[in-house]
């Protein structure tokens, strides 16, 4: 969902008895009858079209007017709010934007005229106009209101804004927590991880059944496990592989089932019971298989076989029973593939030089478009809302968008060395390219963005070693970036700009790395090393590290955000339960 303005929402939702107003001076006098000193400015700046965000990130800057106001704001009930220092819940939206500004733009009188504004002429609403205002914001905007004042942040806690928020935002990526596994396990996680669990299980035992349940749940361990500074990891479950495994098992979306990839030609279904796994189907191929991954819904599964490369195989739920759908061909080796974000299409990468989609349709997957390239097509994957593809081949990485059904070319994102990978931020708005020269002494990775429908260069970050891989946070206002000389880089964005956040030291080359669901945490395996950080305090500190019985090959978040999978090369599947200390 786009940051609505404030002029949108409220015309859109105000009942009728409270008038048109087109201007922040006819907002506040419709309102409460005051005629705020700041409302020219801002509508001379942002031309009446002003989000919540940018009208409140100042604020809330405590201290930053005289005494007479604070009084003023004491007696109407405003309690003072400091936004903590580019403090990111990086997976629950609250992105760098809504960080009060130091940069000179912002001078001490506007951010009185601002805070003045906020308080006089927003403050007063009624209780129940001011919760349907904020729950038709983004959540970005929700995060600010939540610290105007103490009437502000009881109403969008006690109704859970922001976490109905993420519900829309993931609209297209099922939660894993139900009200069932609640009962089964999480309330006794929550219950002995803190003081804070305790309460916070007493609060969502009022809300069972509530449509909205999965993502308050989700929301609030998201936020417990932000604010524990050290967490420790606990063995749950250890699971010896009968035969070698090719790939890194993966988790299905709700979290329930796992897929591995064996020595024998076989792919298995775990199915996670009780914390421990159990085997729940065997599908046969006629060659080994080298990736097996689910589709965004759970309901489909896609295997790639190593004869030739040339075969994709994609298999279908059927009444509990995994069957063969359909045979994706072509006449090279298979490099990438990936589902769209709703389950509903395919897109397949190879060395034939094209990128060729598959849509669902009627239950029956059949070939929608092909892209032609002028040489090996590296890897492809969708935008997150489905609308948009970017393809690797050769020095370039390009954008594709869908109109009238035809994928038409966008832009062309050019190198001076081979591109080695490219992928979407989760908002469809960013673009990351990274590539490195033959002679291993360039290595560069590019940040695109888009502006008014228009691809530009962001940014051209330089590295002293390769990039083995880098991927965003899952609200993209943070990017990793592993590289091979045993270190890991954490950049943010911060006021429209990216910038390095943290270094992370490793004492070996990095073998698997990745954010939580919610983005305050990543994973990075290193030898027989695990480590997980976290954001504290707005900044990247380390939090937990386990040492497996042998080399970790990978190492991953459970879609329940507690939970870590790692596989060593003895083939020894570990899931970890985080808890506090």
């Amino acid at each position: 969902m786009c940051s609505a303005s404030i002029f949108d929402v409220l015309q859109r939702l105000a009942p009728p008895e409270y008038g048109n107003f087109k201007t922040i001076r006819d907002f506040c006098r419709v309102f409460d009858g005051t005629e705020p000193v700041g409302d020219l400015m801002i509508e001379g700046h942002y031309k009446a079209s002003v989000s919540l965000d940018n009208m409140l990130d100042t604020s809330s800057m405590a201290g930053s007017d005289s005494g007479k106001s604070r009084k003023t704001r004491k007696k109407n009930g405003w309690q003072p709010y400091t936004l903590p220092s580019r403090r990111i819940f990086s997976g629950l939206g609250v992105s760098s934007r809504w960080q009060p500004s130091t940069s000179k733009e912002w001078s001490r009188d506007s951010a009185r005229r601002l805070e003045r504004l906020a308080d006089r002429g927003i403050t007063n609403l009624p209780n129940e106009l001011i919760v349907v205002i904020l729950s038709n914001l983004d959540i970005n905007d929700i995060s600010v209101c939540r610290c105007v004042n103490s009437r502000w942040q009881a109403l969008v806690d006690t109704n859970h804004l922001r976490a109905r928020s993420f519900s829309r935002r993931l609209r297209f990526q099922p939660i894993s927590q139900t009200v069932k596994n609640y009962h089964s396990f999480t309330r006794g996680w929550l219950t002995g991880f803190s003081k804070r669990g305790k309460e916070l299980t007493e609060q969502l035992d009022k809300f069972l059944g509530n449509k909205h349940f999965p993502e308050i749940l989700f929301f609030n361990i998201a936020e417990l496990l932000t604010e524990t500074k050290l967490l420790t990891c606990q063995n749950v479950c250890t699971f010896d592989h009968p035969e070698f495994v090719y790939n890194n098992p993966i988790f299905s979306p709700d979290g329930r089932h796992l897929v591995t990839a064996y020595e024998d030609l076989t792919v298995k279904i775990w199915e996670l019971v009780a914390g421990q796994l159990q085997h729940k189907a065997t599908i046969y191929h006629y060659n080994r298989v080298f990736n097996a991954s689910f589709s965004p819904d759970g309901s489909h599964l896609v295997t790639a076989v190593t004869d030739d490369g040339k075969t994709v195989e994609i298999w279908g739920l059927v009444a509990g029973q995994w069957l063969h759908k359909t045979t994706i061909r072509h006449s090279n080796r298979v490099r990438d593939i990936s589902f769209s974000p709703d389950g509903s299409h395919l897109v397949t990468a190879s060395d034939d030089g094209t990128t060729k989609t598959w849509e669902l349709f009627n239950e029956q997957w059949g070939e929608k478009a092909t892209i032609e390239h002028s040489g090996t097509v590296k890897s492809a994957s969708f935008s997150p809302d489905g609308s948009h593809l970017v393809t690797v081949s050769g020095c370039t990485a390009k954008i594709w968008g869908l109109d009238a059904e035809q994928w038409q070319h966008k832009a062309t994102i050019e190198h001076s060395n081979w591109v080695d990978n490219a992928s979407f931020s989760p908002d469809g708005n960013h673009i990351v390219t990274t590539s490195t020269s033959e002679d291993l002494k360039d290595h560069i990775t590019k940040i695109w963005e888009r502006v008014a429908g228009q691809w530009r260069e962001k940014a051209a970050i330089k590295h002293s070693g390769r990039v083995k891989n880098v991927s965003f946070s899952p609200d993209g206002s943070h990017l990793l970036v592993a590289l091979d000389f045993n270190t890991a880089k954490i950049w943010g964005l911060v006021a429209g700009r990216w910038r390095e956040k943290a270094t992370i030291p490793l004492s070996g080359c990095i073998s698997k790395n990745c954010f939580s669901p919610d983005g305050s945490h990543l994973v990075i395996a290193s030898r027989d090393t695990v480590k997980i950080w976290g954001l504290v305090g707005g900044q990247w500190k380390q939090k937990a590290t386990f040492r497996h019985s042998g080399r970790v090959r990978s190492a991953s978040f459970c879609p329940d955000g507690i939970h870590l999978l790692t596989l060593s090369r003895d083939n020894v599947t570990e899931i970890w339960l985080l808890t506090g200390c």
